[in-house]
C-alpha cells in the first residue's frame, strides 16, 4: 500500500468513525441518522471494495476488537509491538500494525467523548434565584 493511499484510508476511517457517532446522539433524528448512515456506507463501500479492501477490513475489525475486547487487544497489540517480525511471519504487516494503532487511538478517543458526555448529563441542574 502506497503512503498515500493508506494516509487517505486513515484519515476516511477517521471520519467514518466519528460521523458514525452523530448518528447516535440522542438530539439526533432519524432523517439525520439515516443520512450519517449512508454516507458511513459509502466509505465502507469504496474502501471495501477497492484494492484496499483487505487493510480497510482489517483496520474495521481491529476497531470493532479494541471496543469489544480492549484488555485482550491490549495484550495482543503489546505483543505486536514487542515482537513485529514474528507477527510479520504469521502476515501481519507494517500497515496492519499501524491499524492496531489507530484502533486504539479512536476507541480511546471515543471512550473519552463518552465520560465527558455522561459527565455533562450528570450536572445537577442549577437554578438561580
Amino acid at each position: 500500500m502506497h503512503s498515500e493511499h493508506e494516509e487517505a484510508m486513515r484519515a476516511d476511517f477517521h471520519d467514518c468513525i466519528t460521523l458514525s457517532w452523530k448518528a447516535v446522539r440522542p438530539d439526533t433524528t432519524s432523517t439525520e441518522s439515516d443520512e450519517i448512515y449512508r454516507a458511513v456506507g459509502e466509505y465502507d463501500d469504496r474502501w471495501s471494495h477497492g484494492p484496499y479492501g483487505r487493510e480497510w477490513d482489517f483496520l474495521c475489525a481491529v476497531y470493532k476488537d479494541w471496543r469489544d475486547l480492549p484488555q485482550d487487544m491490549g495484550k495482543f497489540a503489546d505483543d505486536v509491538r514487542a515482537n513485529p517480525d514474528k507477527y510479520t511471519e504469521f502476515g501481519i504487516s507494517a500497515v496492519q500494525r499501524r491499524s492496531i494503532d489507530q484502533a486504539e487511538n479512536i476507541v480511546r478517543e471515543e471512550r473519552s467523548l463518552l465520560r465527558a458526555q455522561s459527565r455533562t448529563e450528570q450536572l445537577p441542574i442549577r437554578r438561580e434565584r
